[in-house]
C-alpha cells in the first residue's frame, strides 16, 4: 500500500508561496517600467522595500473564502492612516488586480478551504502582498510566520 507524504505545514506552503509570488513580482518590473534598462533593478529599491516593509501607495486588506480551491473575494477593505476615517471602494481596475494577486497566492499555497486575509499594498510597479493570514498562521513578506 503506497502511503501519500502529509502536506508541508501551512506557514511552510504559505512562506513558499510568498517566495515565488515576490519573484514573479520583481521579473514583471523587471520586464515592464523600473528594470535595468530604466537604471533600475529587480532586487534594487522594490526588494528594500519588502524587507523594511515601506512599500509606497494604498494598502488594502482583502478577505476570501474558499471552498474546494476556488476562492471567492468577500471583502475589501483599504488601510488607512489612524484617525483619516474609510476611503471608499476601491477602483475597479484595482479591485481587478487585487483579487488575481490573491487568488494567485491562494493557489500558489494551496490553500483549499476556509477564510483568509491578505494585505496587498498597489506600488507604482504593481501589487505587492505584504502579508497573508490562514486560519491562526499569519505570513509576511519578509517571511516572518506566526501561529
Amino acid at each position: 500500500m503506497n502511503h501519500f507524504p502529509d502536506p508541508p505545514p501551512v506557514t511552510e506552503r504559505l512562506s513558499r508561496a510568498l517566495r515565488d509570488l515576490s519573484a514573479v513580482e520583481r521579473w514583471a518590473a523587471h520586464t515592464g517600467t523600473g528594470g535595468p534598462s530604466d537604471g533600475g533593478s529587480p532586487d534594487g529599491p522594490d526588494a528594500e522595500g519588502m524587507r523594511e516593509g515601506t512599500w509606497e501607495g494604498p494598502r488594502f486588506g482583502v478577505a476570501t473564502q474558499s471552498r474546494d480551491g476556488m476562492h471567492q473575494v468577500v471583502g475589501i477593505t483599504r488601510g488607512t492612516p489612524a484617525g483619516t476615517g474609510p476611503c471608499g471602494e476601491p477602483a475597479e481596475a484595482d479591485r481587478v488586480v487585487l483579487h488575481s494577486s490573491v487568488r494567485a497566492l491562494l493557489d500558489m499555497a494551496e490553500h483549499e478551504s476556509g477564510p483568509a486575509h491578505t494585505v496587498v499594498v498597489l506600488t507604482a510597479r504593481g501589487p505587492r502582498v505584504l502579508s497573508c493570514r490562514l486560519g491562526g498562521t499569519t505570513v509576511t513578506a519578509g517571511g516572518a510566520g506566526t501561529d
